[in-house]
């Protein structure tokens, strides 16, 4: 039987964070994760009965034709949940350019498809999940890589700092931290920064969340 993913929704927009906000992309939100961190914004999709269609390889492959843009952004829930190798390759060879935005608790695809990267979070201590880390992910980022931190507290700042300084001395992601909505202002973040002279780490907000309503889906 032919496997069918459960998509919560599809949509093109803005990406709202990392190394290609503002830029148009196509968004796929796949139904299931396996952490339930306690500043989630995505409740909608944490169970696979969350999906509001389940679609094939070929369907989803022709959803994703039906955008102008070239641009892909897997999330969820967590994606790499979904068997995410064969369709990637496909999009790939396409001239797609992929982001999976993963959670950093379950393991990469097995072979990277040449135009695709990972925008990886680490759960720091207020996330609730902290130890469900699969810290040898930490080994297959390269430069074209994201890892991000989403904070609410210095508890989660301090978190940050430690683990770029002791996991990336060499092959090193691009860094970005964000705020927890709501729990920790932006300046905040930048004053940390700064005292602590972290220049490789990017400070970022939602871009989505200030366009449009904090709790609007589909953009």
């Amino acid at each position: 039987m032919r496997h069918k993913f459960p998509v919560v929704e599809i949509f093109d927009s803005i990406d709202g964070e990392g190394k290609r906000t503002g830029y148009m992309a196509i968004f796929i939100r796949f139904a299931g994760c396996n952490l339930r961190c306690t500043y989630c914004d995505t409740s909608y999709a944490l169970c696979s009965s969350d999906a509001s269609i389940f679609l094939t390889k070929e369907e989803l492959l022709t959803k994703i034709a039906s955008y102008p843009w070239k641009r892909i952004t897997f999330t969820g829930g967590e994606p790499l949940l979904q068997p995410l190798q064969e369709l990637c390759e496909e999009l790939d060879r396409a001239g797609y350019e992929m982001n999976v935005e993963t959670n950093g608790a379950v393991p990469l695809l097995s072979q990277r498809p040449k135009n695709l990267f990972y925008t990886m979070d680490y759960k720091c201590s207020d996330s609730g999940v902290k130890s469900h880390m699969r810290l040898e992910n930490f080994k297959e980022l390269t430069s074209k890589d994201v890892l991000k931190f989403v904070v609410s507290s210095q508890r989660d700042l301090d978190d940050m700092q430690m683990i770029i300084k002791k996991y990336f001395t060499t092959e090193k992601p691009a860094f970005y931290v964000s705020p927890v909505w709501g729990k920790i202002t932006p300046a905040a973040l930048v004053d940390y920064v700064k005292e602590k002279e972290l220049s490789e780490v990017c400070v970022q907000v939602q871009l989505h969340k200030i366009i449009w309503s904090p709790d609007k889906r589909g953009v």
